[in-house]
């Protein structure tokens, strides 16, 4: 049954009952007592707990009978249990004959043998009055008394005479009291600011308040409520606004004489009483009239949430409250097979990490921005989940640990001379013959220096991972190809207003195919300008890993802008010292088999870029600024995880 059900009120007469049994003086009283049982028993027949309380109710008012006739006699009071008074005269009688025989002096074997007669003659006495006595308890148990069998007071009994007298009503309680029941277990309550006591069962029942104002407050661990009531003698307590609650519903219902008042937490609700609507509670409360004597079922809605009471009559003018959870709550999963990974939310860390590669985050209502982040490991993009009432959502998230590199570092080769890895150039000589990258993945590679006139060499070098492996002296020597000059005219000077450009422009029309391998540079100058390039997922796409990723201003593995396109969010991201910060983030939507176009402007002290998909309109990403850095001075490039693949076309770079 129900906590809020009417069963519990029940349960709390019968207890009631039994007290006010052990003192009462009047026979008529029991009887009263005893058919209100019977009721009881039949309204719940099903609920086991009240069938067991009523029959241990039933048993003490039985024994209390027995022992107001043994101490004041039947004959002074009216019967409650036919029957009995024949058994005791016929015990008398029995006695009384006894003393007579022994004093006319009757033979010792008379005597013995009568005395034997007598005594079975008030066994007989006593068995019949007890077995009398257990019938008509059983036809009170099983049979509806004269009084009860017309449920309707204006149609009279059939089975009425006119000479039978209604039983008394018993003697009604007019202490004001609290009943209390709530689903926030476990909780506390507090009355009246006191310390906080475990409420037992989430119930209960206050009957000895003192006059004046009081309040309460209950506490649990998805909720509370707190609420303040005035108490008069004889009068029913009455709730006083405002009542609050956090994460659940309030509603106090205060009766009396078959009328009621309701307040509730839910502002404006709904009521209704046995289906039928009473109208709209407000921080006013409502009436609730012709309550009557009976039970009614009280429903408040409010939107689409809809809350069912049962309201049990009692006589005791009372205050029935009832706390119920309303929490809106839906679970959210995150996934990330990595212990100890951070969660932010809204970009708010969240309290706990991963644990066993995973964590469960109840939230409440409504949509979120989730990312998760673990050092070591390259930051996915944030996802957004809708939280639904009751519902788990999850979230997986693939780290990918941050590819192990080392470094080249290349000495004494001639100026300009280009460093190839494994058949991709990834740095220049400068003007005093060094070329560094740390962007080699640990293994085996080929490395080759390429200068236009010169013969190229090249080396097979095992990496470890954060090493640096050194060419220099003869390693890097190169030698100069001879090739036969032939006279050619010189070309006339340029005119004296022009100037040629530091930085040549380069153009990469037609189609490429990157790989894998971490950050894969761009042979470009460097120097400020404008880059712009297509982009397609057709070979293994930046959707198969959720992302495209370019990045501009690399110093190292620790320092560089890296901008992100997924299918749902375009943002970019700026690394520093190995730590990550984001620096604006989009919508938008990526289909991975089209292309995506891509404009970027690097100058000294800012990188900027725009993203848009054919034909449509452009999407800024946002810009980063530098303070003391020169951002052309950085490598620009993708970077591919794993054995990832893209289509790269039309790349293009103009100086500015």
């Amino acid at each position: 049954m129900d906590r809020f059900g009417y069963s519990a009120t029940s349960l709390d007469e019968l207890k009631q009952i039994q007290n006010e049994v052990s003192s009462t003086q009047s026979l008529q009283h029991l009887r009263s007592y005893f058919e209100r049982v019977q009721e009881l028993r039949r309204i719940h027949s099903g609920n086991f707990d009240v069938q067991l309380l009523v029959a241990e109710t039933q048993e003490a008012i039985i024994e209390r009978a027995r022992d107001l006739r043994s101490r004041s006699g039947a004959h002074n009071e009216e019967e409650l249990f036919e029957g009995s008074a024949a058994g005791a005269a016929g015990t008398a009688l029995a006695i009384e004959r006894r003393e007579e025989y022994r004093a006319e002096g009757a033979p010792e074997g008379d005597r013995n043998w009568r005395r034997a007669t007598v005594l079975a003659l008030i066994l007989t006495g006593v068995i019949c009055a007890v077995f009398f006595f257990l019938i008509q308890a059983a036809r009170r148990i099983n049979l509806p008394s004269p009084e009860t069998k017309t449920s309707n007071p204006s149609q009279p009994s059939q089975t009425a005479t006119p000479s039978a007298k209604a039983p008394q009503a018993a003697p009604v309680a007019t202490t004001p009291t609290v009943r209390l029941y709530t689903d926030l277990i476990p909780g506390t309550v507090s009355i009246d600011d006191g310390e906080p006591q475990d409420l037992k069962d989430g119930e209960l029942v206050l009957d000895h308040l003192q006059a004046g104002q009081h309040s309460i407050k209950v506490s649990g661990r998805s909720g509370s409520a707190e609420f303040s009531f005035d108490v008069a003698d004889g009068s029913a307590p009455q709730a006083a606004a405002p009542i609050t609650a956090n994460n659940a519903l309030a509603v106090l219902v205060s009766t009396q004489n078959g009328k009621g008042r309701l307040l509730t937490s839910a502002q404006p609700a709904d009521i209704s009483l046995d289906g039928k609507p009473l109208g709209q509670a407000t921080a006013d409360g409502l009436t609730l009239s012709e309550l009557g004597t009976t039970d009614h079922e009280l429903q408040i809605a409010q939107q689409n949430d809809r809350q069912r009471f049962i309201m049990t009559y009692t006589a005791a003018p009372v205050l029935t409250v009832y706390v119920k959870s309303v929490l809106s709550l839906g679970t959210v999963t995150v996934l990330t097979k990595q212990d100890g990974a951070s969660i932010f939310i809204q970009d708010k860390p969240y309290r706990r990490k991963t644990e066993r590669g995973q964590i469960r985050i109840p939230l409440k209502v409504g949509a979120y921005s989730i990312r998760v982040h673990k050092d070591g490991f390259v930051d996915p993009p944030a996802k957004t989940v809708e939280v639904k009432k009751g519902e788990e959502s999850e979230l997986v998230f693939n780290l990918e640990a941050v590819p192990a590199l080392a470094n080249v570092d290349v000495q004494g080769a001639p100026p300009g001379a280009a460093v190839y890895i494994d058949g991709s150039q990834v740095a220049t000589a400068d003007a005093n013959g060094r070329a560094q990258t740390g962007s080699v993945k640990a293994g085996e590679h080929s490395i080759e220096l390429r200068l236009d006139g010169w013969t190229p060499k090249r080396f097979l070098r095992v990496f470890q991972p954060g090493s640096t492996v050194s060419l220099s002296g003869a390693d890097t020597l190169l030698q100069k190809v001879e090739v036969e000059k032939k006279p050619v005219e010189e070309p006339a000077p340029p005119p004296p207003e022009s100037k040629p450009s530091a930085a040549k422009a380069v153009d990469m029309p037609g189609e490429q195919v990157r790989r894998g391998g971490g950050f894969v540079h761009y042979n470009v100058p460097r120097s400020a300008g404008h880059y712009s390039f297509e982009a397609h997922s057709k070979i293994g796409g930046f959707l198969k890993h959720d992302k495209l990723q370019w990045y501009a201003g690399y110093e190292d593995s620790d320092d560089y802008v890296m901008f992100s396109v997924d299918g749902k969010h375009a943002s970019v991201r700026r690394v520093r010292d190995g730590k990550s910060e984001e620096i604006n983030r989009i919508s938008f939507s990526a289909n991975s088999e089209g292309w995506l176009q891509v404009e970027m402007t690097v100058n000294p002290e800012s990188i900027s870029a725009r993203v848009r998909k054919p034909g449509g309109q452009w999407n800024n990403l946002g810009t980063v600024t530098g303070a003391g850095r020169d951002f052309t001075q950085g490598r620009v490039g993708f970077y591919l995880p794993g054995n990832d693949e893209i289509a790269v076309a039309n790349f293009r770079f103009s100086p500015k």
